[in-house]
């Protein structure tokens, strides 16, 4: 498959079919808590990159297969949004699916100032969009963005996009020790949440591994943030499977969960709802060959894909 991947477990969506359309790390952040690695291409320039009918091919083959899905996803290796003609990419998938499933945008807010941005994602059921900071020091601290940002657009985007969106809104603050964890900025974001009025508020941690080995605020810390910001706001908590997966199934779910995330053997035994017994036949076999590699970060044991991006997930 060159554009979905999954469908894979997610801690909010259940199971959900990932629709890639941007190439590896082009993005118009280069946040520090980013699990894919550094940018290679910080930009704010839209381009098209899909072949919409090899889409169409592949989600057809995807339906066909009957494969629990609980939203389709526009999500992956970069900043989405940066993708041209995202109205006419969600109109085929929901044609082709009936509008059987849910479409979901998850989103870094960087374009949705943009009249022609959220006129394309108009007709998408559920985005997700993320605000790390509302301080520009801040917002350069974590997100490092592209030079002509400024998280007063960020804002003034997620403002605009609740004025006409008719879908529901999940904003997500992703929380990083000594980064945007002060109490200072918790009233900030209490300020401006207001404004932005979503329909919740999700605090997400750096649970995964990235390259500038940043650290998860303390229970305390997460805990006062959280009655600062109110009652309607929640921690995102891990997702556990209770349908099981087939062994057979198992290694090539293991290796679509791992070229998107690191994970542990809880993570995949949780999300695949497999023995473990099994896993680790599965896990010894693919570190044999050479397909995954182990990672240690923060006191786990983390799983990742040797091959960052691939077409081809035999």
């Amino acid at each position: 498959m060159t554009y979905f991947y999954g469908p894979v477990p997610s801690r909010r969506l259940g199971f959900s079919l990932g629709l890639d359309l941007i190439p590896r790390k082009i993005c118009s952040f280069d946040c520090v808590y980013c699990q894919l690695g550094k940018t290679t291409r910080k930009s704010l320039r839209r381009f098209s990159s899909v072949n919409l009918q090899r889409l169409k091919k592949e989600l057809r083959q995807i339906i066909k297969r009957r494969v629990k899905i609980d939203y389709i996803t526009l999500s992956g290796c970069g900043e989405p949004t940066l993708h041209k003609d995202l109205d006419k990419i969600v109109s085929a998938v929901k044609k082709i699916t009936k509008n059987k499933y849910p479409v979901c945008l998850i989103t870094n807010s960087s374009l949705l100032h943009r009249k022609d941005v959220r006129n394309e994602i108009k007709e998408i059921d559920l985005i997700i969009p993320s605000l790390d900071a509302v301080s520009p020091r801040v917002f350069k601290n974590i997100n490092n963005p592209h030079k002509s940002l400024a998280v007063d657009k960020i804002i003034s985007g997620l403002k605009a996009l609740k004025k006409n969106f008719k879908g529901e809104i999940w904003l997500e603050i992703m929380l990083v020790a000594g980064r945007n964890d002060s109490v200072s900025e918790a009233i900030k974001f209490r300020k401006i949440i207001s404004r932005i009025r979503p329909d919740k508020v999700q605090l997400n941690l750096p649970t995964r591994p990235s390259e500038n080995q940043v650290k998860i605020p303390s229970f305390e810390k997460i805990k006062t943030i959280k009655k600062i910001l109110g009652c309607a706001v929640e921690v995102i908590s891990p997702f556990k499977n209770k349908q099981q997966t087939s062994p057979s199934k198992a290694r090539t779910q293991i290796l679509t969960y791992l070229l998107r995330r690191p994970a542990t053997a809880k993570d995949l035994i949780n999300s695949l709802a497999i023995d473990d017994a099994a896993f680790d036949k599965i896990i010894k076999s693919l570190l044999r060959k050479n397909k995954i590699m182990q990672k240690f970060y923060s006191r786990k044991n983390f799983f990742t894909a040797a091959v960052k991006r691939t077409d081809d997930q035999k």
